[in-house]
């Protein structure tokens, strides 16, 4: 049966539900009012960057989502990867700041028509002809009590100490020489008749060919090498004597080669073919001139192959040509050339010097040798006062005399044992030369052979000079080893653009970087920023 609701009235009813809203309105009345936060442009675009970034790892920390013992162990992740990443780059870096230029073989080969055939130099151990000056003597004499030497023969005597390997009392004579010095000196030496039998180079006769050149062996003869107006600054240089006689005009140049359409008729001369003879000279040693004395008892020739840009050193490079051999050497050049992309680096980067970026008070063309002998030239006179004969110096410079021998050898050793660093006082003096190799650069390597050389029954009409061995022959041949040759080149290591792409492959392996992230970034902290800071103003004003 249905329950009787009647006597519930309907306005009992509603008062009920009055009752329960009123109770709820109390209770909303008595909890505090929230009040909206104040924006805070830069805190809440930091957080919206972190957690949209494409960065790894950067997301996970200011991901509420997670617990905080996870946010902490992908903070410590992501520093760790940048802290390993600025390290490869600082790798990198000096990789590229410390050494950013390589020496490679060149693409392609070249042919020896490019460049011109060594200059050769040769020199005499024969100093004073003793027909001519007997240096033996004149030392008996000058010792012998009491002396019996005549002035003039003394004064010969000391201007020859020199170039002898006197080692007796080796500071014996004046302190400083003078123009007849030089001239004693070519006028004892060896002519070019008693020097030279037979010379073969296209149909030039050997005066021809040869010219004299002062080195430190005395007067020498020197085939293929720049004149005197092409190497040296003539205004500069003393003019007291000659250091080289040639006077060919030349248009080679070490950085450019030959001007294109230069025939083989040119200066210095080519070699015109290879494996094969090129250049040929028998050489004479008159045993009636021989003075044991004064260079000791080793005879023959010094052989000097050097590019013709370069003066003649005789205490580098050398080879010996002994008397009644032949010496055979076959030349490999060694071309060093600079890409132009390492021009904007500083010299002592690319470890080189361009022509224009080094001066050289004597010489016109620089080359290492070349700088290094300027070098001497003046760290000599400087402890000295004065210079030896074959050194470049001034007009207002002194030549070097016997007496001061023994301070020249300190002067020179001095030098050579600051390029060691071995003495940090000697050190400086390397830093003031500052010798770099020429960014172009030209040498010649050779491997000699020898074989005896004997004229006496060659001919069937010997020169009876050479019949009777009073005259004893001495053979020489040069020529390239081979037609092509691979230059060296010195090039970037690291360019510009090879740095940048290191450093991002490193930063994309360790944080996932590219350039668009660099593009968030900027974004972020700029144009977002700003809007940021331009919306929460506007609700703090309303």
């Amino acid at each position: 049966m249905a329950e009787d609701f009647s006597h519930v009235s309907p306005k009992s009813y509603h008062m009920g539900d009055y009752n329960k809203t009123e109770k709820k309105l109390r209770l909303q009345e008595l909890e505090p009012v929230k009040t909206k936060k104040s924006p805070r442009p830069f805190r809440d675009n930091f957080r919206e960057y972190m957690s949209s970034t494409t960065l790894h790892g950067f997301r996970y920390i200011a991901d509420g989502g997670i617990t905080w013992v996870e946010r902490i162990w992908w903070l410590i992740m992501v520093i760790c990867s940048i802290v390993v990443c600025g390290y490869l780059i600082l790798q990198v870096w000096n990789k590229w700041d410390e050494s950013p230029v390589i020496v490679s073989f060149a693409d392609t080969s070249n042919s020896v028509w490019h460049i011109p055939f060594p200059a050769v130099t040769i020199c005499t151990e024969t100093k004073p002809r003793k027909r001519v000056f007997n240096f033996t003597r004149a030392n008996a004499e000058r010792w012998s009590k009491p002396p019996t030497i005549s002035p003039e023969d003394l004064k010969t005597f000391q201007d020859m100490l020199l170039l002898c390997n006197y080692a007796s009392d080796p500071d014996n004579g004046p302190i400083f020489a003078n123009k007849s010095s030089v001239e004693t000196i070519l006028r004892l030496a060896p002519t070019m008749d008693d020097v030279f039998l037979d010379c073969l180079w296209d149909d030039l006769t050997c005066s021809q060919m040869f010219y004299h050149t002062l080195t430190k062996d005395g007067f020498c003869y020197t085939f293929n090498m720049l004149s005197a107006e092409e190497m040296f600054r003539m205004e500069n240089l003393h003019s007291e004597y000659y250091h080289v006689a040639g006077h060919n005009k030349s248009a080679w140049t070490l950085g450019k080669g030959y001007p294109p359409g230069e025939t083989i008729k040119t200066y210095p001369r080519r070699g015109p073919s290879y494996g094969g003879v090129e250049f040929e000279v028998i050489l004479l040693t008159d045993v009636r001139d021989q003075d044991l004395d004064c260079r000791g008892p080793v005879q023959g020739f010094k052989i000097w192959l050097h590019s013709p840009a370069e003066l003649p050193n005789m205490g580098q490079n050398f080879f010996r040509l002994p008397i009644k051999y032949q010496s055979a050497a076959a030349v490999t050049p060694r071309v060093t050339d600079t890409s132009e992309g390492l021009r904007p680096y500083p010299p002592h980067k690319r470890n080189c010097f361009f022509p224009e970026e080094r001066y050289l008070r004597f010489f016109r063309i620089y080359t290492q040798r070349n700088c290094e002998l300027e070098c001497a030239s003046n760290h000599t006179a400087f402890r000295c006062d004065c210079v030896p004969l074959y050194m470049p110096h001034g007009p207002e410079t002194k030549i070097c005399g016997a007496g001061s021998r023994s301070c020249v050898t300190a002067a020179l050793e001095e030098l050579s044992l600051s390029k060691s660093s071995l003495d940090p006082k000697a050190a400086r003096e390397t830093t003031k030369c500052d010798c770099l190799q020429a960014c172009t650069e030209l040498k010649y390597d050779a491997e000699v052979s020898q074989a005896v050389y004997d004229l006496t029954n060659y001919h069937k009409n010997p020169n009876p000079d050479i019949a009777n061995e009073l005259r004893l022959p001495s053979g020489l041949v040069v020529y390239f080893a081979e037609e092509l040759f691979t230059s060296l080149r010195r090039s970037e290591l690291y360019g510009g653009v090879d740095f940048v792409a290191n450093c991002g492959g490193i930063m994309g392996l360790f944080m996932g970087f590219s350039f668009l992230s660099l593009v968030e970034i900027v974004y972020y902290f700029t144009m977002r920023l700003w809007c940021q800071i331009r919306r929460s103003s506007r609700v703090v004003a309303e």
